[in-house]
């Protein structure tokens, strides 16, 4: 090398380095060496910091350029075995850096250090406790906007993939929690959680860790659902009283009040329109077709023969230009335009380059889009593949046939005869030569070997787990599946485990899986015509039967209640099958739904009303005038 060829950090470094020492490389997916060039003096002169390993200990030097040439300005003994996180940021003063290193004390264990330059050299402001399993640092802004200094977001593990999150700023001499700012992150967190909830909806902990990211969001109303439906487990996570309490807080906040769709009977026809839980009209009923609000406070409503979106104060966020409009998922909603589907985000913009015949719901950052008219790797028209949420096509149009992403994993049929998991790149994960191989549940596929065959399962690598022997089979969840036994065109349904063992014997017409553990059988009324209708009993997940086959209708259970009519009445029963205490009986057959304030929304005989706990009607369907 020429002597007068600049250097760079790593050469430096090594220069500098004792005998028998190694830089170290940083434990993070790129693996670059632990060594940054940034100013820590305030001098606009850059100082070169770098972690190397000398007899199995960690040492930071800080090498400085004073007087023409690079001096040793610190060399401080680090914990740990590794180097998770090195970056500078002003974290003690505006326009100050500090550096910050990640000492590496565990698996998924980071001891954080943050060094101040001061008149004696290095000195680490952080307390001995302050570690973290992921870090985020930046100047979020509060109500006034940025401050000039970085705060700290460390998300420490708890549980699972879940993690506590405390966002940090230095005041005072010490860290303390940087409230103000909480609007500006942690709407991430709770995007993070809402992902989390929407793989593993039975999983108590990431339902609290929602509503505690989307309460300090300040999204009172998600919060509050998401509290609730942690309430609603036999388990609660991390105790009752800790959820009641975060309950009665996000009850303190201030809040939009709840809006409830209701309908009325005009000389023009049926028209929507919003009352708020008090009964009061807000929005008069104006539109064709009205849908509940969703948690991101739009709804979808249908003028003249479009669709739109409304905010809670009637206004058109979207203007009634499209033929449909899906429910949003994960900020992203999927219209209809002539035939053309795109994507638009909560803004009403179109974040698709294109128009496609076909665009599935945002499930883990992809849609599944049809590629009509676009040829794509394989050269045929027709074929499948998958959008991230900018709408560009991250997956080509290449599969037969696609489904939704869930743990990071999707089924694809790629020909005849030839199925796979990919992942979120479309890389292949499993692949599969049977004649059928369905999508996974609980780490298994239905599979059928030959056409016209039996169906059976198989485990991610394709050995067969249960052997084929039934006439159609569903994924299993929760250890559990629904299968058919029945031969030319007959129903006989059952619930095995993965063991391929019949826990609910093969003899119902059908069954349902109403979630939170709880399966509905269903005998017909009439044998010989199964087709006139159902008498359905609950079952608990071991198929022991809570009720007789009393119900006629029966919905999905919600927060520990499901709706059920007996054709009689319409009531809430709880998760022993029996009438829930405390909610009203209507005559008539629908379905009953809870909604925000105690209330209950009834859809019974084509009728529609809200009442309250006690049973009192606060609004009900009314014909128009004669």
């Amino acid at each position: 090398m020429n002597e007068n060829e600049p250097q760079s950090p790593v050469q430096l470094v090594s220069t500098h380095l004792p005998e028998g020492a190694e830089l170290v490389t940083m434990n993070t997916p790129a693996g670059q060496p632990a060594v940054i060039a940034e100013d820590l003096t305030g001098d606009r002169v850059p100082e070169i910091s770098a972690v190397y390993r000398l007899n199995d200990a960690l040492y930071l030097l800080v090498l400085q350029f004073s007087e023409g040439a690079w001096r040793t300005m610190a060399r401080i003994q680090g914990p740990g075995y590794g180097v998770t996180f090195l970056t500078t940021a002003p974290v003690t003063k505006p326009g100050r850096n500090n550096l910050l290193v990640g000492w590496q004390i565990g698996s998924i264990w980071s001891k954080l250090s943050v060094y101040e330059w001061t008149e004696y050299g290095l000195s680490d402001v952080a307390p001995a406790e302050m570690s973290y399993s992921y870090i985020d640092v930046a100047d979020w802004p509060g109500p006034g906007g940025p401050d000039g200094r970085s705060e700290l977001a460390l998300w420490i593990h708890d549980t699972g993939e879940a993690y506590r999150t405390e966002v940090l700023r230095w005041r005072d001499g010490s860290f303390h929690p940087a409230e103000d700012v909480y609007p500006a992150y942690y709407p991430e967190v709770a995007r993070y959680y809402e992902r989390m909830t929407e793989s593993y909806p039975d999983y108590p902990f990431y339902w609290y860790y929602l509503a505690e990211a989307q309460y300090r969001a300040g999204i009172p109303q998600a919060a509050l659902h998401s509290v609730r439906r942690a309430l609603g487990f036999a388990q609660p996570y991390p105790s009752r009283e800790t959820l009641l309490t975060l309950e009665r807080k996000i009850l303190q906040l201030p809040r939009v009040a709840e809006l409830l769709r209701f309908s009325a009977r005009t000389a023009e026809g049926l028209r929507w329109g919003y009352i708020n839980t008090s009964g009061t009209m807000v929005l008069p009923a104006r539109y064709e077709v009205a849908a509940e609000f969703q948690k991101n406070g739009l709804a979808i409503v249908r003028e003249r023969g479009k669709y739109g979106l409304i905010d809670q104060a009637g206004m058109w966020v979207v203007a009634p230009v499209y033929d449909s409009i899906s429910p949003f998922s994960e900020h992203r909603a999927v219209v209809t335009d002539g035939g053309d589907c795109k994507l638009i985000d909560e803004q009403g913009k179109v974040v698709t380059k294109c128009g496609y015949s076909y665009i599935a719901d945002m499930r883990e950052g992809r849609s599944v889009f049809r590629g009509e008219g676009h040829q794509g790797e394989t050269g045929h028209y027709g074929r499948y593949g998958y959008l991230d949420s900018q709408g560009y096509e991250i997956i080509p149009a290449r599969y037969e046939e696609a489904g939704d992403f869930g743990s990071g994993k999707a089924w694809v049929k790629m020909k005849d005869g030839a199925y796979a998991l990919i992942g979120l790149d479309g890389r292949s994960l499993y692949e599969y030569e049977f004649e059928y191989a369905g999508p996974p549940g609980g780490g298994l596929l239905v599979c059928q070997q030959q056409a016209g065959g039996k169906y059976g399962y198989i485990d991610l690598r394709g050995q067969v787990r249960i052997q084929p022997a039934f006439t159609s089979a569903s994924p299993f969840r929760r250890q559990r599946a629904i299968v058919n036994m029945g031969e030319s065109g007959t129903k006989r349904y059952g619930v095995i485990d993965e063991s391929g063992q019949f826990v609910v014997p093969p003899v119902y017409d059908e069954i349902r899986d109403l979630g939170e553990e709880r399966l509905a059988l269903a005998h017909a009324v009439n044998p010989g015509q199964p087709s006139i209708g159902l008498n359905y009993a609950i079952a608990d997940w071991e198929g022991r039967l809570l009720t007789d086959f009393a119900y006629t209708r029966v919905s999905a259970y919600q927060d520990g209640l499901a709706s059920v009519a007996d054709g009689q009445d319409t009531f809430l029963i709880d998760s022993s099958g029996g009438a829930a205490p405390g909610y009203p009986k209507v005559e008539g057959s629908g379905s009953l739904t809870l909604k925000g304030n105690g209330l209950i929304e009834v859809q019974v005989d084509r009728r529609m009303s809200y009442v309250t706990r006690d049973g009192r009607t606060i609004w009900r369907d009314q014909d128009p005038p004669k």
